[in-house]
């Protein structure tokens, strides 16, 4: 069963939401998977990501952040590239919430027996740093899954670029696959001095006691390995899983023309499926 919804995100914004629950649930909670930077809920290989869960037996939630630069009309293209540079972290932990809001709400999971207050967060890359913070203050949340997480935001820029940045409003991303300069304001900096300690990746890290498995790949150049053995240190309960040879996105690229798996992603999403069945 599935079920395709629109809620309203951070200013009005819509949030593209997509339900599934397998013919049988082996597993009571549901599963809600948060994308990241540049990326979108079908991004390449994370439907294989998902048909792999509803496979054993869990409900999955995906969604597009309202500030992604994507539409509902057009949920895998970047067309609303003004709402991209006007996205910020703050954006996203709020369109989170209102996720998690909507999957307690959901009658398709409601009514197949679902408990909606046992919710699993896998998130990637930045998202899985939004969803760390989630987790930290969420009791909905009772398990975490972290695919190479960032540990801090705004520690990517430096001194040169946040005066230049500062000066003329906006700053550039490339966009290699889609050729598009996409705009990053100067909001998303000024976001993380103004809400720095609601944003502090590492601080919530810290607070974190229930079950969190963090997987990083050890090649993983976006986004350093060392960056999954700080948050292990921060938060001491922590499963840190090392991807040997693993890149950013563990094999994976959009578009993903196979209906398989990158080899590199089995072994994770075998391990992320046994993390979420256990028993707490």
């Amino acid at each position: 069963m599935k079920l395709t919804t629109i809620i309203e995100g951070s200013s009005g914004k819509p949030i593209l939401l997509k339900c599934s629950v397998p013919d049988t649930i082996v597993h009571e909670g549901v599963l809600v998977m948060v994308h990241g930077f540049k990326g979108f809920m079908d991004w390449g290989h994370f439907p294989q990501v998902a048909a792999a869960f509803l496979e054993a037996g869990i409900p999955v939630v995906q969604f597009n952040f309202s500030h992604n630069g994507t539409n509902p009309e057009h949920p895998v293209d970047f067309v609303d590239l003004e709402a991209f540079g006007q996205n910020n972290y703050s954006r996203e932990l709020y369109d989170l919430g209102k996720v998690l809001d909507a999957v307690e709400q959901l009658e398709l999971l409601t009514e197949a027996g679902v408990n909606t207050r046992n919710i699993t967060l896998l998130g990637h890359s930045r998202g899985g740093g939004i969803s760390i913070l989630k987790a930290a203050k969420d009791a909905r949340v009772t398990k975490l899954i972290s695919w190479a997480a960032v540990y801090a935001f705004g520690a990517f820029f430096g001194t040169d670029v946040l005066e230049q940045w500062k000066e003329e409003g906006v700053i550039y991303s490339f966009n290699a696959r889609t050729q598009q300069e996409m705009p990053l304001y100067y909001q998303l900096y000024e976001d993380v001095l103004n809400n720095a300690a609601n944003i502090d990746i590492l601080s919530a890290a810290a607070s974190i006691s229930k079950p969190w498995q963090i997987v990083h790949g050890t090649n993983d150049s976006t986004v350093p390995f060392s960056t999954a053995q700080e948050l292990a240190a921060a938060c001491g309960s922590a499963e840190l899983i090392a991807v040997e040879g693993g890149n950013h996105t563990f094999g994976g690229k959009h578009p993903w023309p196979e209906e398989h798996l990158p080899e590199q992603s089995k072994d994770i999403v075998a391990a992320a499926i046994s993390f979420v069945k256990a028993v707490s």
